[in-house]
Parts: structure tokens; C-alpha cells; sequence
């Protein structure tokens, strides 16, 4: 285990809420948004709110807005936040064994999607 493992363990995951649009991949209709969590490592929020938007628009869609509710906890505590705020999907998120990984090299991992159809 090298320094940057070290690193890694001691990292903070930021949660940043993100409100999309349909893009050159539209959503599924009948919805037009839909707002979801972008989580990845970052020295601050700032950071991770560049990588997030970065990848929803990889995936085809349109950045909107960023919303103020955010969070932020070590990579330590992921397996707890999920458990707790996503209880219903914890099948849907990566095990607190794989999240390291899954966010190295400029990773992000989303919440599900919560879509709706009017404006």
C-alpha cells in the first residue's frame, strides 16, 4: 500500500445535487428533468460539482442546475450513508468495498434518477 492508498481511504466523497435535462440522449418520456446526486472525490465541493456535471453531460444529457442541498463524509462512511438515505437501493450502489475504486481517477457514481414531466 503505497501513499496514494492512503490517500484514497482518507478521502471525502461530496454529494452534489444536479437538476438535468434530456440532451442529445433524451430522458425517457413522458419526462422532460430529473434530479439526481453526482457523488465523487474532491478536495471541495467545487471540484465535484465540475466532475459531475462533466459526467452527466458524457451521458448525453443537459446540465441545468446545481442545487443547494449537498453533502459531504469520508469514504469511510459510505456504506452507512447508503444504508440510511437509500435504503430501498442499496442493491443500485457499489458496496462500500468497491466505492474507492469506483471514484479513482476522476470517477462518479450516481443516485438514482427522479425524474418529472412538467416544467
Amino acid at each position: 500500500m503505497g501513499l496514494f492508498s492512503k490517500k484514497v481511504v482518507q478521502a471525502t466523497i461530496h454529494g452534489i445535487q444536479l437538476k438535468i435535462r434530456g440532451g442529445p440522449e433524451p430522458l425517457p418520456p413522458p419526462l422532460i428533468g430529473a434530479y439526481v446526486t453526482a457523488f465523487s472525490i474532491a478536495e471541495e465541493p467545487r471540484e465535484a460539482v465540475v466532475k459531475g456535471v462533466r459526467a452527466i453531460q458524457a451521458m448525453g444529457y443537459d446540465f441545468e442546475d446545481v442545487l443547494p442541498e449537498g453533502l459531504s463524509m469520508p469514504l469511510s462512511d459510505w456504506a452507512k450513508y447508503v444504508g440510511e438515505a437509500w435504503p430501498e437501493f442499496t442493491e443500485e450502489f457499489p458496496a462500500q468495498s468497491e466505492i474507492a475504486a469506483r471514484l479513482a481517477d476522476n470517477g462518479v457514481v450516481f443516485s438514482p434518477f427522479a425524474g418529472f414531466d412538467s416544467a
